[in-house]
């Protein structure tokens, strides 16, 4: 014979009823909460949160931005050749400084802060002296080109070259254009 549970069925359906109570209130809610990136498609922006069609008024307003939005996307087709044609003056001005500049890199020595450069093979630069005879023989090579000498530091972290060491080889080159390349300079 068949018996029947000792327990009652209102202990199984009592938890059952609060959840589903819970998802009725969570099905009420939905409406209130927006997940983000969604929006009703009838709503446009500057709708003050209505529901409903638009307005005659409203519909006018939304094809004339429209329109300028249009007029403005064929605006930026203009500036993109716009942007073109400021690569092309950028490349020519880049090509033009090169035929007009002779760049001359001086190193300078991790170990020992000393300027040399190469001319074809290592020569240190120890003077005041050494460095007029450099720029006079440089710009005899180099007629009708501007000289302009760039300091390579060394890339990797020595103690070299001094403070004093640098303002000496900028004095050493004070009338010609030079500058300096320090990777490990705070940018």
């Amino acid at each position: 014979m068949i018996q029947l549970p000792r327990r009652s069925v209102t202990r199984f359906f009592i938890p059952l009823i609060d959840v589903l109570t819970l998802l009725f209130c969570i099905f009420l809610l939905l409406p209130m909460v927006k997940g983000t990136g969604e929006s009703p498609s009838n709503e446009t922006p500057g709708a003050d949160d209505r529901t409903g069609p638009l307005s005659a008024q409203e519909r006018r307003e939304l094809a004339e931005l429209r329109k300028k939005m249009a007029e403005r996307d064929g605006l930026k087709n203009v500036t993109e050749q716009e942007r073109e044609e400021l690569e092309w003056v950028r490349r020519e001005k880049i090509e033009e400084l090169q035929k007009r500049l002779a760049i001359h890199v001086l190193e300078i020595d991790a170990d020992t802060g000393n300027l040399f450069y190469y001319a074809p093979e290592r020569t240190q630069i120890t003077s005041e002296a050494d460095a007029h005879a450099l720029i006079q023989r440089q710009k005899q090579e180099t007629v009708g080109r501007e000289l302009y000498y760039l300091f390579l530091f060394p890339r990797k972290l020595t103690g070299f070259p001094e403070e004093r060491q640098v303002k000496q080889y900028e004095r050493w080159f004070e009338g010609v254009p030079h500058g300096i390349d320090n990777p490990r300079a705070a940018r």
